[in-house]
């Protein structure tokens, strides 16, 4: 007999907590959370696990771009007025 158990579902507040972490979050952090995100994948719906990794996906591109861009992994500020991811 197997227990299923219950997935957590994010909420619209935390969907957005997450995103704009995850728009700041240094090499160190974002490693910290990819780590978290492939040991947790029982505990999340597969909606808010997608999510999850679109995000974490953007700022791996993001964080790649500002090495081959500044040689640096720091954000610089947008000057475009826009939002880069």
């Amino acid at each position: 007999m197997t227990k299923t158990k219950k997935k957590i579902k994010m909420t619209k507040e935390d969907r957005e907590y997450f995103k704009q972490g995850m728009k700041t979050a240094n090499p160190i952090e974002f490693l910290m959370i990819t780590d978290f995100l492939n040991e947790a994948e029982e505990l999340f719906t597969a909606e808010d696990l997608k999510f999850m990794h679109s995000c974490a996906g953007k700022r791996a591109e993001r964080l790649l771009k500002n090495v081959v861009e500044n040689l640096s992994f720091e954000d610089k500020p947008d000057t475009t007025g826009g939002e880069f991811l």
